[in-house]
């Protein structure tokens, strides 16, 4: 059976890749030999696992059939279902509700063929003094907590088991117990013991008592607020004796911002396979209430754990109520399940695949290559939008801020402390001058110049796709304009504000203030007028509330500016090979231009002087030598010292050897 299975699935090459992952599923679920005739370059298959967040019933029905679609076989859920084991102990309602919940979840993902797991953080419902002797009753406390959840949910095959933002991380812990005192008698009750041998006990205690006694699988998840956790986490869990386990990673260091580097944990966790965590509901950059289509990026995060025994991906799917499925950020999906079961999997087959399967076009159809270019664009807006220079500086979410209090600047938001080549950006926005407002500028006019020119070409597909998807994607893309406009003027008053409270002697830094304010007031109403008054982010209810709380900030009599155009046109790819890419923009005005571009931001590495460009003039530029299946990052500059002037990036991934 098993060969003919295999062959069976070989055999669907030219059914469709959504349908071959169906299949996939049905092979692994079935077939005797596991399927290892698929899969991730020529071995098992991988796992290819969701996150589910939200508790509604038929949320979670329609994400489990969807996800039988792309050959999802692995699903843990999170959040709103569960974060610690001790949620679902006890007679109360809502713990009796939480069963209901996972079990309905998890018996729905067996009908499936996948396996389902809960999130569990630890240390849960004890503390703050721990004693870290392996003989101390409080880990049988512990065992014992799972051994009554989880016969409450018999069909949950493991849990993943997790410190960051647990109720008691063990490194906020103390020990005062004689054992922490014999065996580290020069540590005090903070140190003692290290914080990587914490999280070594609490995996062995915990982890063990799971895999061993309960006989359920374990998932071991790093996520991490500041770097040295990142050590802790790596040596702890190498230190494992005893419990087989995967090994978990965000994708972006810390949290979900794109220009983070890739966790360091991965690879380092002894001899343990790795799984990479992905967000494509996108929490921090746009809820999939705005398109974030990047099946590229996504692809290159997902290269990241090649070499580090990567093994598969869990994708976060939803936010609340707001899930990535229906959206255009589908195509994210069929990036990943496509890349896992074919690592070199071009992302052109991946946007045929699914601009066939969502809008209907197939490659040479009217329309096709515009929508593709103007999906292919949302990645851009959103990073141009809600992040600035390439810094989480503004909300913890997707919003813009309440008011001129930059929430994340100092937290989230402090680059250099993962990686400190970005300290003169985080030190040009935390002290900025006239030059950095005008950069803040440019690259968000970027934004605004890409969503108006998409939501201008969107308009020649009225008679190409669907009615009902042709409205759905006009809105999407007014919706997406106005966004632009306010994440411009608020970033626009929030840093011309905190330039002249640092005391810039620059008139025009308050006129753009009153200018922004004003622009936001226009776009405000006419969101309203245009039946997007109830939006979930950049909304108008937002936009009073910021220009609420920011009233009074420009002097009175203050005589609105605005600040001149971009000088910049937005950086465009105009060709894309494994070994050269070509790029245009044009100048507003005539400038004296360098292209700085690499594989770092923001120490790019090489630079090609372009030149003196008229304004008006449009210029191509060649990147040649680049290295293929890679991501670089190109800017504009233009002048020197106090003088200059630079555009926003531009993320180039290389394409793949022979795609």
């Amino acid at each position: 059976m098993s060969c003919r299975m295999c062959f069976w699935y070989r055999n669907s090459a030219g059914r469709g890749t959504v349908w071959r992952r169906a299949a996939l599923l049905l092979v692994v679920s079935l077939c005797a030999c596991g399927g290892s005739g698929s899969g991730t370059d020529g071995g098992q298959p991988a796992i290819n696992g969701w996150i589910l967040l939200n508790r509604d019933h038929d949320s979670i029905r329609r994400s489990i059939e969807a996800a039988e679609r792309f050959g999802v076989n692995h699903v843990q859920l999170s959040h709103d279902l569960i974060m610690n084991i001790d949620d679902i102990l006890g007679d109360q309602p809502e713990a009796i509700e939480r069963v209901d919940d996972l079990e309905f979840a998890a018996g729905l993902a067996h009908e499936k063929g996948m396996q389902s797991f809960i999130w569990a953080h630890e240390l849960s419902a004890a503390g703050p003094d721990i004693c870290y002797d392996a003989a101390d009753p409080v880990w049988q406390e512990r065992a014992s907590a799972y051994r009554q959840g989880l016969a409450r949910i018999p069909d949950v095959d493991g849990v993943v088991l997790m410190f960051g933002s647990s109720p008691l991380p063990p490194w906020f812990s103390l020990c005062t117990c004689d054992w922490c005192v014999d065996n580290y008698p020069d540590a005090n009750a903070f140190e003692a013991p290290p914080n990587d041998e914490r999280i070594r006990i609490v995996t062995q205690q915990i982890g063990g008592a799971i895999t061993g006694e309960l006989g359920k699988k374990l998932v071991a998840r790093t996520f991490v607020h500041e770097p040295a956790e990142n050590d802790w986490h790596a040596d702890g869990f190498a230190a494992v004796q005893g419990v087989d386990f995967i090994g978990m990673h965000k994708s972006d260091e810390q949290d979900w911002q794109p220009y983070n580097p890739p966790s360091p944990t991965l690879g380092r966790e002894g001899d343990h396979d790795a799984l990479l965590e992905m967000d494509v509901a996108g929490e921090y950059y746009g809820l999939s209430a705005l398109p974030f289509c990047a099946p590229a990026y996504f692809a290159w995060r997902l290269d990241q754990i090649r070499d580090k025994r990567g093994i598969g991906a869990v994708v976060r799917i939803e936010r609340g109520s707001d899930s990535a499925l229906g959206t255009p950020n589908e195509v994210n999906l069929y990036a990943i399940s496509g890349r896992l079961e074919d690592r070199k999997l071009p992302i052109a087959k991946v946007w045929d695949e699914f601009i066939s399967d969502f809008y209907d076009l197939a490659p040479g159809d009217p329309g096709r290559d515009v929508l593709q270019r103007i999906l292919a664009d949302t990645f851009a807006i959103r990073l141009k939008s809600h992040y600035v220079l390439g810094i989480w500086a503004m909300e913890k979410s997707s919003d813009i801020p309440e008011n001129t209090v930059l929430d994340q600047f100092n937290d989230r938001g402090n680059m250099p402390k993962f990686d400190p080549d970005w300290q003169p950006v985080w030190d040009a926005l935390d002290k900025p001058d006239r030059r950095v407002v005008e950069w803040i500028w440019q690259e968000s006019s970027e934004a605004l110049e890409l969503s108006t020119a998409d939501l201008q070409a969107a308009l020649t597909l009225e008679s190409q796709i669907a009615q009902a998807d042709y409205d759905d994607l006009l809105r999407l893309l007014r919706y997406q304009k106005y966004s632009s406009e306010t994440f411009r003027a608020v970033k626009l008053f929030i840093w011309a504000a905190r330039a002249r409270n640092q005391g810039a002697d620059d008139p025009d830094l308050a006129a753009w203030m009153q200018w922004a304010r004003e622009d936001l007031e226009r776009i405000r109403g006419a969101m309203t007028a245009d039946d997007l008054a109830d939006v979930p982010i950049a909304g108008p209810g937002r936009i009073q509330q910021f220009l609420d709380n920011t009233a009074g900030l420009v002097p009175a009599g203050t005589t609105a500016l605005e600040p001149d155009p971009a000088l910049f046109s937005a950086l465009k790819i105009e060709k894309l090979l494994p070994t050269s890419a070509q790029v245009s923009f044009s100048v507003r005005r005539q400038a004296q231009v360098a292209l700085d571009f690499g594989l770092e931001i923001p120490d790019f590495g090489q630079t090609i002087e372009v030149g003196l460009i008229e304004a008006g003039e449009t210029r191509l530029v060649t990147l040649d030598n680049i290295i293929p299946g890679r991501r670089y990052v190109a800017r504009l500059r233009s002048g020197a010292g106090d003088d200059e002037y630079q555009s926003g990036y531009l993320w180039i991934f290389t394409a793949l050897t022979g795609e």
